[in-house]
C-alpha cells in the first residue's frame, strides 16, 4: 500500500482538472504507478469484463420518432394519418384541405379535453 503525501490532480477527458488522490489516503502500488507517484510502468490491465460503455455522442430513447409537421408530409401520409387518428376529411382532395381538416378535428380534440395529455 502507498500513502500519498500531497494532492494528485488528473485531467479529465474534457479538459477539466479533477483531484485523483487527496493527502493521506491510502492506495495500491499499481495505482501509484499510474498516477507517476512510484517510478516504472504499471502493469497492464485486463480488458473490464461485464458492461462497458462507450460514448459515442449519440443519444437514443426509447420514445419514438418526433411526428412530422402537417405541412412537410405527402398527400399519403397525411389520409393514412387521418385513418389512425379517425379523422374524417370528408371531400379533401388537397393537402392543404387535409391539413385544414385534421388540425380542426384535433382542435376540438384539444377542447373536448382541455389539459389532458391526449390519452
Amino acid at each position: 500500500m502507498y500513502t500519498v503525501r500531497q494532492r494528485v490532480f488528473g485531467t479529465a477527458a474534457d479538459g477539466r482538472t479533477i483531484l485523483l488522490y487527496a493527502a493521506g489516503v491510502e492506495i495500491s502500488e499499481e495505482e501509484a504507478r499510474a498516477a507517476g507517484l512510484l517510478p516504472g510502468e504499471p502493469a497492464t490491465k485486463d480488458p473490464p469484463s461485464g458492461l462497458v460503455i462507450h460514448e459515442s455522442g449519440e443519444r437514443r430513447t426509447d420514445e419514438g420518432q418526433p411526428e412530422k409537421p402537417l405541412a412537410r408530409m405527402t398527400l399519403a401520409e397525411l389520409r393514412a394519418l387521418c385513418e389512425t387518428e379517425g379523422i374524417d376529411a370528408g371531400a379533401a382532395n388537397l393537402r392543404a384541405e387535409f391539413i385544414e381538416a385534421i388540425e380542426k378535428a384535433r382542435g376540438a380534440e384539444a377542447r373536448a379535453h382541455p389539459g389532458g395529455d391526449g390519452e
